[in-house]
């Protein structure tokens, strides 16, 4: 896909993202030749952060080569210059507790699957708390914004990995056991009990139960059964 800045200035858009100091701008961009896309712009940050904000944009070009080919992962069509990519659009609206509710189990097996995947390819997303991360077609997910994610390098993936990779679970488990309590596994009831009594030592940012703690204290009630490993 050929998308310049000549291109990108007077093509329509629709604003998806205002950005901030440190953030670049997400615009839905639809090119006169060429297919609809999601541009993330770094060209009207201030002058004073934007190096800042572009090593984090090189990051996220890095992660998203990294995971190229990986289903329900926005994948990179054009780097348009230093301050500017372009993303092909993913299907589906920001996860609602009726999304989950109404496809329960595809949901819950989809996003374990989704951040297996990603695990696998040393990739580890760390923001997947935030529901607009999540979009939702019909039963069938997508995980997206990797600005946050990160992938440890060799010499510090032993170390890192293991605290990265339980980060992502507990944010899959938080949805599981908030909007799909009967999709939990013993074993999955048992480590949100554990984050759970985790965070209620962490007073600066306190937690909010919707219903994780008592779903899974239910679980674990019944005792062991056929697990789903995260």
């Amino acid at each position: 896909m050929v998308l310049d800045r000549a291109t990108l200035k007077v093509a329509p858009r629709e604003l998806l993202s205002r950005g901030s100091r440190f953030k670049p701008a997400v615009h839905r961009v639809m090119p006169a030749e060429g297919v609809p896309c999601v541009v993330k712009d770094a060209s009207e940050v201030p002058a004073w952060s934007r190096p800042f904000a572009r090593w984090l944009m090189g990051r996220e070009r890095r992660i998203l080569r990294t995971l190229a080919g990986v289903d329900g992962v926005p994948q990179l069509l054009a780097e348009i210059d230093r301050d500017a990519f372009a993303l092909a659009v993913l299907p589906g609206e920001p996860l609602t507790p009726a999304a989950f509710e109404a496809h329960p189990q595809s949901l819950a097996d989809n996003l374990r699957t989704m951040t297996r995947a990603i695990h696998e390819r040393g990739v580890y997303h760390l923001d997947l708390r935030q529901r607009q991360n999540l979009l939702v077609d019909e039963d069938r997910l997508s995980v997206v914004d990797f600005g946050a994610a990160w992938k440890p390098r060799i010499w510090s993936a032993w170390l890192l990995a293991p605290i990265f990779r339980w980060v992502d679970r507990q944010a899959v488990l938080k949805y599981v056991a908030r909007y799909a309590p009967q999709e939990l596994g013993y074993q999955e009831a048992r480590s949100v009990l554990r984050f759970l009594r985790l965070r209620r030592l962490w007073f600066v940012s306190p937690h909010n139960d919707a219903g994780e703690w008592r779903a899974a204290k239910e679980r674990v009630e019944r005792g062991p059964g056929e697990d789903l490993a995260i």
